[in-house]
């Protein structure tokens, strides 16, 4: 393929629907044009919308839609398109010349999991491994996603201010909206509340646990070999998780599982060889190479 070939990425973002879809067509928009690719990039376009940029290719073009529901998307067939590429078609729907793969749902055999998974440029750079040492005051990161939709955020934060935990740590809490977050919480010494930032990695990069939820931070925590508990309340993440803890990746918490978070937080600390086993073996999970380069051959 000519590095020159259009492609058309269209993607959705909503409270409802979060803000992943948005952050992996921005990544996957920067990754392509870096290399060369003719690519632009569009949200929140409906079906109607779509093809009507669609019936404008001059050329025969790429088109990428990554929505969390399809079943209002209908692309009419079009010979200009190269290949449909469509990001967690759960439903197998239907689309012209499509490609479905599953970055995040790692139950699929084909075209899911890390190596579809479009990480921030500047990990392809990382060659050193995440260091197994503690240091004395620790940072544990809360994060749940662009919009937080269940309030967890606010429940795990009461959940260690309310725990007896004898080592010294700080929580680092990211959250697009701070107005989210319990005013209390803003006056306590050991929080620290986060808000949207350019470069995710200049968190990550002062992170010795994490608890997350299961959507496309727990892939980054993954590729960097943090140390992760995995607390959500959402259905689809709630069976990434349980596959993640199948492998060994980390544990499944329920935001009620107040000891559970606790209980393995204190593991992750206390135990040398538990900890340096979580960081290799995610590392090995997640950081592969990328292969959704490939698809626009």
């Amino acid at each position: 393929m000519k590095k020159k070939s259009k492609i058309n990425i269209f993607y959705e973002k909503s409270k409802s629907t979060g803000h992943g879809h948005f952050i992996r067509s921005d990544r996957l928009y920067r990754f392509l044009k870096k290399r060369g690719y003719n690519t632009k990039i569009y949200c929140n376009k409906n079906s109607n919308q779509i093809n009507n940029i669609v019936r404008r290719y001059e050329k025969d073009s790429f088109l990428v839609i990554d929505y969390k529901n399809y079943k209002k998307i209908n692309i009419k067939l079009n010979k200009k398109i190269i290949k449909t590429i469509v990001f967690e078609n759960i439903k197998k729907k239907f689309f012209f010349r499509s490609i479905n793969i599953y970055p995040l749902d790692i139950q699929f055999k084909e075209k899911s999991g890390p190596n579809y998974f479009q990480y921030p440029l500047s990990f392809y750079k990382l060659k050193k491994r995440k260091k197994t040492k503690m240091k004395k005051i620790i940072n544990i990161l809360i994060i749940q996603g662009g919009t937080d939709a269940n309030d967890n955020l606010n429940k795990i934060i009461s959940t260690f201010l309310n725990s007896k935990i004898s080592f010294n740590y700080r929580m680092i809490v990211k959250t697009n909206k701070k107005s989210l977050i319990n005013n209390k919480h803003f006056k306590n010494k050991k929080i620290k509340i986060v808000g949207p930032v350019k470069n995710i990695d200049t968190i990550y990069k002062k992170i010795d646990i994490a608890v997350s939820a299961c959507g496309n931070a727990a892939f980054e925590l993954g590729y960097l070999g943090i140390p992760t508990i995995h607390v959500t309340s959402e259905r689809r993440e709630i069976e990434r998780a349980k596959s993640f803890e199948k492998k060994k990746l980390g544990v499944l918490c329920f935001p009620k599982n107040n000891k559970k978070i606790v209980n393995e937080v204190n593991k992750i600390y206390y135990n040398e060889n538990y900890r340096r086993f979580l960081i290799n073996k995610r590392i090995l999970f997640f950081r592969k190479k990328n292969l959704l380069i490939n698809l626009f051959n």
